[in-house]
């Protein structure tokens, strides 16, 4: 029986709304021990093990991220940036029950405001989720921000 795209609508809206929330440690138990979140800079499908990306990093990197944040030597998110993601445009780009995998596709409107300054970033976003539990894990996340060939003023909003 296929996955009803709401359910998956559902996840992704939770997913964004534990980072929204600065959950990153409940957002960190989405991922399976074998993650990648991968943010590429310049083109969206570049090699990342040939070129450099903004973020590739598999979850013990992710831990390490996540603690910096959490140690009041982040000084770029002091104060911590606020942000809203939008979640749209929803797509289940294949499903493969034999092995437990959904492939999904989805635009992300995600607004910061820090130091009074407010940022709009827009991207595609690619997941690959694991469906041997409930709720799904996420295996892959990649997120394809529309100006990831340009100069980011304002990064702190990726983990």
């Amino acid at each position: 029986m296929p996955t009803p795209r709401s359910a998956v609508e559902d996840f992704l809206y939770m997913e964004a709304r534990l980072l929204d929330n600065r959950q990153f440690e409940e957002w960190m138990d989405l991922f399976t021990d074998d993650a990648l979140y991968w943010v590429p800079a310049g083109r969206d499908d570049i090699d990342p093990s040939r070129h450099v990306s903004i973020i590739h990093d598999d979850k013990a990197q992710m831990a390490v991220r996540v603690k910096r944040l959490r140690s009041g030597f982040a000084f770029a998110q002091d104060p911590a940036s606020r942000v809203h993601r939008l979640i749209s445009n929803v797509r289940i780009l294949s499903e493969d029950e034999p092995a437990k995998a959904l492939e999904i596709g989805c635009m992300m409107l995600l607004v910061e405001l820090a130091r009074k300054k407010q940022t709009i970033h827009t991207a595609y976003c690619e997941f690959l989720l694991s469906t041997i539990r409930t709720p799904w894990s996420i295996r892959r996340k990649k997120v394809n921000l529309l100006k990831n060939g340009e100069v980011l003023e304002s990064t702190p909003f990726l983990i």
